[in-house]
């Protein structure tokens, strides 16, 4: 059962491949690891993206003008991310055509933020390195992130934590503003 503001769920562990067909031009954010970068991202992203898996400073995959530029164009037909996810109980994703991506890494971990700008705030230009401060925090104090990457995303949800993928407000121009959400929500 979907999360809909109301308890938490818990289910059984294991393994989930699922793919995800939204419109061409959206972004589509997920629990696991993407499997088919290259069927779905332009090759200056995935190049971003392979440089952001290798460096603590945040890179932006999708920058501030390719996801304004991405609001006004309409690409025809459909487009399927593929993401697997080993050892969780449940996956979630997000998709928007315009959504800005920043991705950094700590130990392995990629950490990610998805937002649309302005409507998220101009905080979660921060979230990316928020999400790496959050999983590099309780690893080192209590015990490690156990996979490979670690996702916000910018939303009307006040906040939900799912495998991989936390859904976080939107904020103000304050850092602060989104900090404590995605630092709770990144902590379970």
């Amino acid at each position: 059962d979907p999360y809909l503001g109301q308890g938490e769920v818990y289910l059984e562990y294991g393994d989930i491949d699922y793919a995800v067909t939204v419109p061409a031009g959206y972004v589509v954010a997920g629990s696991g690891v993407l499997q088919n970068r290259a069927d779905v991202l332009a090759a200056d992203a995935v190049a971003r993206l392979d440089r952001a898996a290798r460096s603590a400073s945040v890179v932006q995959i999708i920058t501030a003008d390719e996801a304004a530029a991405a609001r006004h164009r309409v690409v025809p037909g459909t487009r399927t991310w593929r993401f697997r996810a080993e050892r969780v109980r449940d996956v979630a994703w997000a998709a928007a055509p315009d959504f800005r991506w920043d991705a950094a890494s700590w130990d392995g971990v990629l950490t990610q933020a998805f937002y649309q700008f302005p409507k998220a705030g101009r905080a979660w230009e921060s979230a990316a390195e928020q999400t790496q401060w959050s999983i590099r925090t309780y690893s080192e104090l209590w015990l490690r992130y156990p996979y490979p990457q670690a996702t916000s995303v910018a939303g009307p949800v006040a906040g939900m934590e799912y495998p991989m993928l936390v859904m976080v407000h939107y904020g103000t121009d304050d850092p602060a503003s989104i900090f404590s959400t995605i630092d709770h929500e990144q902590g379970h």
